[in-house]
């Protein structure tokens, strides 16, 4: 999972402005690095990069770090054949060859075979971050598959600190739904994908200012400032994330976004793993050890969309504001939102007794009193009228307890919330 800000939550940094000038190298006091893993350095695991080693027989060049994941590191390298440069994602040699490969490199080659096959120009394909290359790396710890990427302007959690209370405006948000959208569309319809992990850290910004950049902007302007820790470990440095030098990205209402990270993706018809999303997003069935298929993918949307507008989580799973997260409080939350658990999913749930007795009521002392979803916009007051009517159904379709009643992504792009975009 691509993350493009410090491990432990200082919040995000101030993007690097790629056109900024060039600051003198100095000398600076050792600090503390919390990125991945540094104990995962080892035979099996993390490939150690250093600022200029070349990949691919000399045609790719490290320029900056720009994130890393639990099974990768991610890089901006140049392309010393075309001068152009791209996102560089070094996967733990883990990956594959173990009991539980990633899908990543056959869903992102299938993609593509998708995408060469489609007779419509406009499949869904452009708003997924898709594979350029990709070869095989041997280093000290074993070889590593290397994939290569477009690379891309911030994601949206780096991108809504733009703005008031973390509130994308919503003629924004509603444009980044439809895109979204037309991903999943493509990726359920076409490729028969469930992403598993969609996220506002996995969905990236572009405009045509951050193509230009990436394209025309000398090497010299993205090098990586902060220097790495000291030897014997000096591969090991903070993330860099990179953003358009001259543009406002607060001002741009018409922005692309693309859905990437294909690390934890599933099958249809075969799945990675079955504990899958990000933890606060995280569908019931998933809790509740029912099977599940795409509809995980329109929960995580509808939760994703909530949050940009509304600038908070619909759900964080916690008891009280300083209590830690567990199950428990997420279904007690759901329940209080969303009414009563269907029997037909209990029904299907291996974990139905740990969490609900024989009449369907959730056991244990966490209860919110109720609320519905359009008292809880109300309450929050960034919508109103007939467009808060519209949004809470939007949402509220995307939050359906029983996941086969959840609309397709083809079905969303026709809501009435958006209709004007």
């Amino acid at each position: 999972m691509l993350s493009l800000t410090r491990a432990l939550g200082k919040g995000p940094r101030a993007p690097k402005c790629a056109f900024g000038s060039l600051a003198p190298t100095q000398t600076r006091r050792r600090r503390e690095v919390y990125e991945e893993d540094l104990k995962r350095y080892y035979f099996g695991g993390y490939h150690p990069v250093h600022i200029g080693d070349e990949f691919d027989d000399g045609r790719y060049k490290v320029v900056t770090k720009l994130g890393y994941g639990a099974y990768s590191t991610v890089w901006l390298a140049q392309n010393l054949q075309t001068g152009r440069h791209v996102a560089l994602k070094i996967l733990t040699v883990d990956s594959y060859g173990g009991k539980k490969d990633t899908f990543e490199l056959d869903i992102l080659r299938h993609m593509a075979l998708k995408k060469s096959q489609a007779s419509n120009t406009k499949s869904g394909f452009d708003r997924i971050l898709g594979l350029l290359d990709e070869f095989q790396h041997s280093g000290p710890n074993g070889k590593h598959v290397c994939l290569v990427f477009k690379p891309m302007g911030p994601d949206l959690a780096i991108y809504r600190t733009l703005f008031p209370n973390l509130r994308i405006p919503v003629p924004v948000v509603k444009n980044i739904a439809r895109q979204l959208l037309q991903a999943l569309v493509f990726l359920h319809d076409t490729c028969n994908i469930i992403h598993t992990d969609i996220k506002p850290q996995n969905i990236l910004v572009e405009t045509p200012e951050i193509n230009e950049m990436f394209e025309c902007a000398p090497t010299e302007v993205f090098l990586q400032e902060s220097p790495p820790v000291n030897p014997p470990d000096n591969f090991y440095m903070e993330s860099e994330p990179v953003t358009s030098g001259g543009e406002d990205l607060s001002e741009v209402m018409d922005i692309s976004i693309r859905l990437a990270d294909f690390g934890v993706a599933s099958w249809f018809d075969r799945h990675l793993t079955e504990w899958i999303q990000p933890q606060m997003l995280r569908a019931p069935e998933v809790i509740l050890g029912a099977e599940w298929d795409h509809k995980v993918d329109i929960w995580n949307l509808g939760l994703v969309i909530w949050e940009l507008v509304q600038g908070q989580l619909c759900f964080d799973g916690q008891a009280t504001a300083i209590a830690p997260y567990s199950p428990e409080a997420h279904l007690a939350q759901m329940i209080a939102i969303l009414g009563s658990f269907p029997n037909s999913l209990l029904e299907r749930s291996q974990l139905r007794s740990r969490f609900f007795g024989s009449q369907g009521r959730l056991l244990g002392d966490i209860h919110f009193p109720p609320i519905s979803l359009e008292s809880l916009n109300a309450r929050i007051g960034v919508l109103k009228d007939e467009e808060a009517g519209d949004f809470v159904e939007f949402i509220q379709s995307t939050l359906n307890l029983e996941p086969k009643q959840r609309p397709d992504a083809r079905e969303l792009l026709q809501a009435g919330w958006l209709r004007d975009i």
